[in-house]
Parts: C-alpha cells; sequence; structure tokens
C-alpha cells in the first residue's frame, strides 16, 4: 500500500518532493522520487509484503526503460512471478511491485487481466513515451489526474497534484449539485473544475501530447445463470469466500478485521481466523445513542477467539469535522465517515493491515433502500402532487405519503427516490443565480446505470447501480481516506473479482428471498456464526446526526447558514438553509441528513476554497467568522 503520483510535460523534482510530502500519510515506511526526462514520479511506501528496500518505489528496469509508481495489493503476484520466471525474468524482489513491473514488460496493457487485487498505478515506458494509468475493477484505490500545459499530473489523493504549479483549487459548480443530490460526487467529475477522477476498472494512455482512456472489465449478470441444488451452491459460495479471504490475509505483517457484529464483517472475521495460526486482532467502534453493535461483535470474538478491541465513540463530530474533510478532499455527507474515522485509529494502534466486510450488499441486495425498492407492488394510482416536503414528513402522514408514492411507481423509481435528493428539494433550495450554473441533471448518472444495466433480470439494474454508484463511490472513497489518514491498509475480500462474478451468476432467488437479501450468504454464515449474528437486522456503524441537531450541533449549524461567507457562495439561500433546520429542529420533519450535507459543504468551502486551519474544531471556524 502507497500513495503515488508523477508528471509528464512539465515538472521538476521541486513537485514531486511536494507531492510526497502531502502524501507521506499513505506511505510512512519510505518515501522516494525518480525524474526522467520531462517526467517524473513520487511514491510514498506502507511496507506490507518484501519489507526489505528492494521493495521500496518509485521500481524501474533500467535496461527496458519502464518505471512504475504502485498503491494497492496484487493477491496473485505469486502465480504471476513463476510464470513470469519461466518465462525468463528474473526478480530481485519479493514484492508484488516488481511483479508489476516486470509483467508489464511481458504482456504490456493486457496485464489487467490477469491482476486480482486492488491497484491503482502509473507505469512509464520510456521507449514509447508512453505514460499508463490504471484502476482496479471495483475502484477500491483511487487515482485523480489533471490536464496542465504540455502534459498531465496525477496522484492517489487530489491535494497532491495542486502541488504543480500550472493548478488552482476552483470549485465545479455542476459538482455541487451532484454532491447534493447523491451524497457524493461520482467519476470523472471531482469537486474541483479540472481535476478528474480515473473511474474503476478503467485506464488512461497518454502519449505525444494525446490523452485516450478506456475500459477493460465490467460487472455483467447476463452471463449464464449457475444451475444446481441449493446445497450444492452454499457449499460452492463457502469455497470461493474462503479462497478470497485467504487470498487477502497475504503479508509480511499481522492483518487484523473491521468487526461491526454484522452478517458480512463477522463471517470475513470468522474465514480469516479459520486460516490464521495465532488469533486475529478484531476492532469494532460504538457510537452512544446511535449504531451501537458492541455486543454483538464481542459475542463473534468470543466465538471465533479473536484479540478484541473496542472504543466507544464520543460525539466528537465539530471537532473533527474540518480534519476529516481534509483527507476527504471532497464532500462526502455520510455521517458513518467519523466511526470508519476513529476505527480505523483503534486499528492502526495495533497492525498495519485489516479486512473488512465491505462488499456483501451490492451484489446480494442487502440495502434497505434496495429491499424496500423490490418488495412494494406498484399499484395503478395517481402519482402524488408536487412538492418535496411529504418526502421528509415525520409521524403517520409522512409514512404514508411516502407509501403512497413508492405505490404508485416502479421499483426503478422507488430506489431513485431513496437515492437522490429530489430536483424539487434542489431547485426550492439553490439560488436562482447558481441554478443557471447547474446544466445538466444530477439524477442522470444514476438513471444511466439502472437503464444501460447489463442483467438478465430487471431487478439485478438496481444491484448494478449499487456497485458502480455507492460502492466505489461513497463505501470506498470513504474507507481508503479514513484508513489512510492513519497509515491503516484495508482489503476488500468479497470484492475479490473472481468471487463476485461468481455472485452474479446465481438466481436471483439466491440472493434475494422471501423480502431478503443475502440468502445464500446467510446460508454460509450459519456454518459460522451463532444464529443471533446471522438473524437479519439493521446493522452498520451509524452516528445520530438528525438528534444532535436538535441540540449543540444545530446551534452551530443555525452559525453556519447565518454567516456572511455563507451567504456569498451563492449556492444555497441563506433563508432556506435556516428554515430547514427550523423545520427539523420542529420535529415536523426528519431533514438531519439534508442539513447535514450542507454543514459538510460549508465546511469542505473553508478549508478547500477559504484556507482555514483544517485542524480546528467547526466551532472555532464558527467564531473566527463571527469575530471576522
Amino acid at each position: 500500500m502507497c500513495g503515488l503520483g508523477g508528471y509528464v510535460g512539465s515538472g521538476s523534482e521541486r513537485v514531486l518532493d511536494a507531492m510526497t510530502k502531502l502524501l507521506a500519510h499513505r506511505g510512512p515506511d519510505a518515501q522516494g522520487t525518480w525524474v526522467g526526462h520531462g517526467v517524473g514520479l513520487a511514491a510514498t511506501r506502507l511496507a506490507i509484503l518484501d519489507l526489505s528496500p528492494a521493495g521500496n518505489q518509485p521500481m524501474g528496469d533500467a535496461s527496458s526503460g519502464v518505471y512504475v509508481a504502485f498503491n494497492g495489493e496484487i493477491y496473485n503476484f505469486e502465480t504471476l512471478r513463476t510464470e513470469l520466471m519461466s518465462n525468463g525474468h528474473a526478480f530481485h524482489s519479493r514484492s508484488d511491485t516488481e511483479v508489476l513491473l516486470r509483467g508489464y514488460r511481458e504482456w504490456e496493457d493486457s496485464i489487467l487481466a490477469r491482476l486480482r487485487g486492488m491497484f491503482a498505478f502509473a507505469i512509464w515506458d520510456e521507449p514509447r513515451r508512453q505514460l499508463f494509468l490504471a484502476r482496479d475493477r471495483l475502484g477500491i484505490k483511487p487515482l485523480f489526474y489533471a490536464q496542465v500545459p504540455n502534459g498531465l499530473v496525477f496522484a492517489s489523493e487530489i491535494k497532491a497534484l495542486f502541488a504543480h504549479p500550472s493548478l488552482a483549487v476552483q470549485l465545479d459548480p455542476a459538482a455541487v449539485d451532484d454532491y447534493l443530490a447523491l451524497g457524493y460526487v461520482p467519476s470523472p467529475r471531482t469537486i474541483f473544475r479540472g481535476v478528474h477522477a480515473l473511474p474503476p476498472a478503467h485506464w488512461l494512455r497518454w502519449r505525444a501530447g494525446g490523452l485516450e482512456t478506456g475500459r477493460y472489465w465490467r460487472p455483467d449478470f447476463r452471463e449464464p445463470v449457475l444451475s444446481g441444488r441449493e446445497d450444492d451452491l452454499v457449499d460452492e459460495l463457502d469455497a470461493r469466500l474462503n479462497d478470497a479471504v485467504r487470498s487477502h490475509l497475504l503479508a509480511d505483517v499481522p492483518v487484523g478485521v473491521f468487526l461491526s457484529g454484522g452478517i458480512d464483517s463477522s463471517l470475513v472475521a470468522a474465514i480469516a481466523q479459520r486460516h490464521s495460526a495465532e488469533p486475529l486482532h478484531t476492532f469494532t467502534i460504538g457510537v452512544d445513542h446511535g449504531g451501537d453493535e458492541r455486543a454483538y461483535a464481542r459475542q463473534v470474538s468470543a466465538h471465533i477467539g479473536s484479540r478484541h478491541h473496542e472504543r466507544l465513540a464520543e460525539p466528537a463530530l465539530e471537532a473533527e469535522l474540518a480534519r476529516l474533510v481534509w483527507h476527504l478532499e471532497q464532500p462526502l455527507f455520510d455521517n458513518s465517515v467519523l466511526p470508519t474515522h476513529l476505527v480505523s485509529q483503534l486499528a492502526r494502534e495495533h497492525v498495519k493491515v485489516v479486512l473488512s466486510g465491505d462488499g456483501g450488499d451490492e451484489p446480494f441486495a442487502g440495502y434497505d433502500w434496495t429491499r424496500w425498492a423490490l418488495v412494494l407492488p406498484s399499484l395503478p394510482l395517481a402519482p402524488v402532487g408536487g412538492g418535496w416536503e411529504w418526502a421528509y414528513r415525520t409521524g403517520t402522514i409522512g409514512l404514508l405519503q411516502r407509501l403512497y408514492y413508492d405505490l404508485s411507481h416502479r421499483a426503478e423509481e422507488r430506489y431513485v427516490r431513496r437515492m437522490i435528493a429530489s430536483g424539487a428539494f434542489r431547485r426550492w433550495l439553490y439560488t436562482p443565480g447558481y441554478r443557471e450554473q447547474i446544466g445538466r441533471d444530477a439524477e442522470d448518472g444514476l438513471r444511466g446505470l439502472l437503464r444501460e444495466a447489463p442483467v438478465r433480470d430487471p431487478r439485478e439494474a438496481l444491484l448494478h447501480a449499487d456497485l458502480l454508484g455507492f460502492l466505489p463511490e461513497d463505501i470506498l472513497f470513504k474507507v481508503d481516506r479514513m484508513s489512510m489518514a492513519h497509515s491503516l491498509e484495508v482489503r476488500v475480500p468479497l470484492l475479490d473479482h473472481h468471487l463476485l462474478e461468481w455472485v452474479l451468476r446465481l438466481p436471483w432467488a439466491m440472493r434475494f428471498q422471501r423480502g431478503r437479501g443475502k440468502h445464500l450468504l446467510r446460508r454460509v454464515a450459519a456454518r459460522y456464526l451463532p444464529a443471533s449474528i446471522v438473524k437479519p437486522r439493521k446493522q452498520g456503524f451509524t452516528v445520530p446526526v438528525g438528534r444532535w441537531l436538535h441540540g449543540a450541533l444545530g446551534d452551530l449549524a443555525r452559525a453556519l447558514f447565518a454567516s456572511e461567507a455563507f451567504a456569498a457562495r451563492g449556492i444555497v439561500r441563506q433563508d432556506r438553509a435556516l428554515q430547514l433546520l427550523a423545520m427539523h429542529r420542529s420535529g415536523r420533519f426528519d431533514l438531519g441528513h439534508r442539513i447535514w450535507s450542507l454543514v459538510v459543504l460549508e465546511t469542505w468551502c473553508r478549508v478547500w476554497l477559504d484556507g482555514q486551519s483544517h485542524t480546528q474544531s467547526l466551532r472555532a471556524m464558527v467564531e473566527a467568522s463571527a469575530s471576522g
């Protein structure tokens, strides 16, 4: 695991040195740079495999003129290494980075199809004067780039791009609408004008000033459906889960597991412990009056025999928000950012690598929003009236209004309602001047994922949207930033592409049955876990932001929204933001997510646009604004 950066065209060693400083948290064990003619690479290393200096980066082969900077892990590197040695390649380390280097020499771009793992990398091919960038299939590891005069600059994190003197921090207005609609900014767009995210499963080639991108993999639900008895499919899934988890335990340092107490992380922990000679370290965070599942995590730990560590999270959102926004770099309204940050901090006190249970919901229809979109019938009812307030009204009336909407619409529309802040709401919220800057509708991308999904069954389109939308842009984005802020590598065995491609071939009833997802996964889990863990229940780290907004956090939000700086942005009408807060605090509406998204956006603006310190609390920001 590392951080990488570099440039082609204009640049200097000073730029590379600045990049390594900005990426030091991603790789505190070693830093390095390489400079060629009109090209440079930078890398920071978190040593996991081959801890010797032989694994340091950037790594090059002077005889062929190929140089690489690599972030991630290749779990089948030993198999590839054996094949390359049989083809005459000599190795000087035991690192997967060198396998990538020599594999590119042997197979060039087609190496992507051979890689099993999570990765983002940059390869400079001197004979061709070509830069080749690529990102893993699901988007576990990030990679960003921006065009500069006569070239390109790229890095694992956006902040490192701004080490290049040709780039300046500028807001992309349309990306703000994406964020306020979806809760994240979907790739390839970022919140910064001119900065792009290389999407999952994509490559980029720069040569002679020309840039092209392409896609090398996509999840496809149209492969031949698996047949056979359910018990046989349970056995096969069990074997494939064991293969995926075992492959992800490969390391020259101890490996732990994030253990929330839910079925996914518990199953990963149980299988990982089965393949470990010593008790694993497991980690969980509880949130007071929020998603506190520590009791379940303790039960799993006792059952599998792990060395368990837990911590109760204090309500520290206002103290940590600016720091979190600095590491996230883009606004993200997911309030589980804080517990993810805290559990990563806890884990790093004991290990450098953890496994997580992320990736179990998307292919198995495990999310509540997907479930409710699927289970309700569509009836020939007249559509619900206009406005947006009904979507947030509390009590029986609000519940009935939302139920009426769901019954009068198809599954895809029920899904979109749950995933997006409606256009009616956003038009009400925005200033007239900002509305004119937006252009396209933020819903278009999500609707495209639904419309263009390669599926056998139309219900699978919702899973396709979860896999290509929410998973990489929210879940994996959040986990990478919060873990790497603490120099912690997080591996995701449930997203092993060999396993995922098999799961996508399952009959629908093996994934979703009797109104619940994860049917086959639960049957496997029953072999490893207590019945109380396998039983469906509400899961996950949650922070009770809605409740906190009735107290001190709400007072801070009011001060933010009433500030001159907030009004001067010209994005959200100040009176409307304050009205939202008043509606929420009245108890008649549940607008916690919408208000929190505005708090995060304004904090992001103060850190990234106004240059306020990310080490100060939200309260200090508010007080400084008031005194200024």
